[in-house]
């Protein structure tokens, strides 16, 4: 424990009981050691990797995309933007998004 804390210190995170967060309260995900085997699992992901080192653990949250709403995202403004400018999260969000369709009443004549 003490060193995913002193790893985590480098980048400025907190350790909560829930999890690792950077210094805007954004949950980057965990990191821990089972077996001798260091993992780590992104927040948004949830599924657990594993990894050479603590470093390398915390180094990885540190790469996360953040979005401090992501429920707020628009995202029909992020279909307009190019391909390779989206990040993984926003892959995610887009994965995931079903757009509403305009509701028209139906009149009787």
């Amino acid at each position: 424990m003490a060193h995913i804390f002193n790893e985590c210190q480098n980048y400025g995170f907190e350790i909560l009981d829930d999890g690792i967060y950077n210094n805007n309260g954004v949950k980057l995900g965990q990191v821990g050691c089972t077996n001798g085997n260091w993992w780590v699992k992104r927040g948004y992901s949830g599924q657990q990797q594993y990894s050479n080192s603590v470093y390398d653990a915390v180094r990885s949250l540190s790469m996360v995309d953040t979005l401090p709403h992501a429920e707020a995202v628009d995202c029909e403004e992020l279909l307009d933007r190019p391909f390779e400018m989206l990040t993984t999260l926003d892959w995610e969000l887009l994965r995931k998004y079903a757009p509403v369709a305009e509701s028209q009443e139906l009149v009787a004549a």
